[in-house]
């Protein structure tokens, strides 16, 4: 974790004193005591030989000790390693033997992940974390500078709408400038800030912006939109984190059918795939204007944010927004052209939050960063400063088809609750297909959806085969995993 990083957490949690800052359930946490927290388990590596330069992983849970864990490794001066849950075991391993890892951290929940941790790259300093941080007695240390601002701080890992999993080396440098671009897109000071479990890497930055602002993190691992609704009321929650858009839409319902709900709720902030400009026109009906959108990846941070205010303007709402403060975008072709407003191509971006590379992979670092630039593998198109994204370079249709605004265009049929559509190679140009979730008591009608696309959009863009699921397969990152669905309907007859 970024020492600068670091010190603004730790003044956060000072200015914050006897105020809670952390809540999970019926536990409560004072800036007061998360301070000596994270004093006292710090002294407690130190007295086992952990030094500043080192490596400290940790398999992270659900308790407020995990979330401590990344403060604790910065006040040491270390590299830190979240090995979240579900990470593949084996590329946990390689990160930690590449970077050196000398002490594992682990959740209690974790203890049968810590044999298999062990078994693949044993560490000699493990510490279970409710015990670690038992000790709040030690005085706080002093936090080291790095030698360099562009040593390794963290990494963070990304398998985008593949199954492969790449792990994206972050600086002290690099990780300040994501603190700073939170700040720019959610303002500064106290909050009441509840993040949803899904964001993992995004989560932890919302998290430690609260902090740092002085404010309260809420924290509820069950993610239900039901009991959510209760916790947002409860908890007078000021800012929502909530992650995808298919984790949006259900708890907008359930906020609009509460009154007392969301009476506190200023922004409400959703990102990480494709939203369905419809189902936020209704969000917006319901919620008025507190919703903002961010767009960005791990390799680059923080892209651009569509802000409360463009929610107002329904043609804005297929956009993702515009740049952040310090990023530049351009659209450029095939052949790294830059290309004029309007034209559809790949989106580029520059900013201080770019990430060194992949690690231990030089060849794809060079595919994506070149000359300060980095390769989003997203297509898009600029408008008036507006990013609009169309489709991944990865999942394109045939030349100059593009699969979002189809999929907005289906998803707007009163009848369709998600849509996902993609590509079937044929003999000749690749064959249009589609899978579709119904609402809760609609019928699909087939013939109804290619119509409207016709219409729309024209017979190029109709889908040939419809499919009918119960709900979309989606990536870790909560996009459509539209390699499953290839893979599913390959030889399928149409469903529908």
């Amino acid at each position: 974790m970024s020492t600068g990083y670091v010190r603004l957490v730790l003044d956060g949690l000072r200015s914050a004193g006897p105020r809670e800052v952390l809540v999970h359930g019926r536990r409560r946490v004072t800036g007061d005591q998360a301070l000596a927290m994270a004093a006292g388990a710090a002294q407690a590596l130190t007295d086992r030989g952990v030094r500043a330069g080192q490596t400290i992983a940790c398999l992270y849970g659900e308790r407020i000790e995990s979330l401590l864990s990344p403060l604790v490794a910065g006040i040491l001066g270390c590299r830190f390693v979240p090995v979240w849950q579900g990470l593949p075991e084996a590329v946990a391993a390689r990160v930690m033997r590449e970077l050196n890892a000398s002490a594992l951290l682990y959740d209690p929940a974790r203890t049968q992940d810590l044999a298999a941790s062990q078994a693949r790259y044993p560490v000699t300093v493990i510490a279970r974390l409710d015990t670690l941080f038992a000790n709040p007695q030690a005085p706080m240390l002093a936090v080291p500078d790095p030698r360099d601002p562009d040593d390794i701080a963290t990494v963070n890992y990304s398998s985008g709408t593949t199954s492969e999993c790449r792990v994206a080396v972050y600086s002290h440098r690099i990780q300040h400038a994501h603190l700073t671009a939170a700040r720019a897109l959610f303002g500064d000071g106290p909050r009441r800030v509840l993040v949803s479990p899904h964001l993992r890497y995004t989560g932890l930055l919302y998290q430690m912006w609260t902090l740092a602002g002085g404010g309260t993190v809420i924290m509820e691992p069950e993610w239900q939109p039901g009991s959510l609704a209760e916790v947002i009321r409860r908890e007078r929650v000021s800012h929502l984190m909530a992650g995808r858009p298919s984790d949006l839409y259900p708890l907008v319902d359930h906020l609009k059918t509460s009154r007392t709900a969301g009476e506190h709720l200023r922004m409400l902030v959703y990102g990480g795939a494709a939203a369905v400009p419809a189902r936020i026109a209704q969000a917006v009906e319901r919620l008025g204007p507190r919703l903002v959108q961010t767009y960005g990846s791990t390799e680059a941070g923080f892209i651009t944010g569509l802000a409360s205010g463009d929610h107002a303007r329904p043609e804005l709402l297929a956009s993702v927004g515009r740049a952040v403060p310090g990023a530049e975008l351009c659209v450029r072709d095939a052949d790294g052209v830059d290309l004029a407003a309007g034209e559809v191509g790949e989106v580029w971006v520059r900013s201080p939050q770019l990430m060194r590379g992949y690690l231990g992979d030089r060849r794809r670092t060079g595919q994506v960063l070149r000359d300060g630039w980095l390769r989003t593998g997203d297509l898009g198109r600029l408008d008036d400063g507006y990013l609009f994204l169309l489709d991944r370079t990865a999942d394109r249709l045939a030349p100059g088809l593009y699969s979002h605004p189809i999929e907005q265009l289906l998803t707007s049929h009163p009848a369709v609750l998600d849509a996902a559509v993609f590509a079937l190679p044929d003999q000749t140009d690749p064959i249009i297909a589609g899978a579709i979730v119904a609402r809760p008591g609609h019928q699909v009608d087939p013939e109804a959806l290619r119509a409207l696309v016709r219409t729309a959009l024209g017979a190029q863009c109709e889908p040939r085969h419809l499919w009918l699921l119960d709900e979309l397969p989606r990536t870790p990152a909560g996009k459509p995993d539209k390699a499953t669905l290839r893979t599913r309907f390959l030889t399928a007859p149409s469903d529908l």
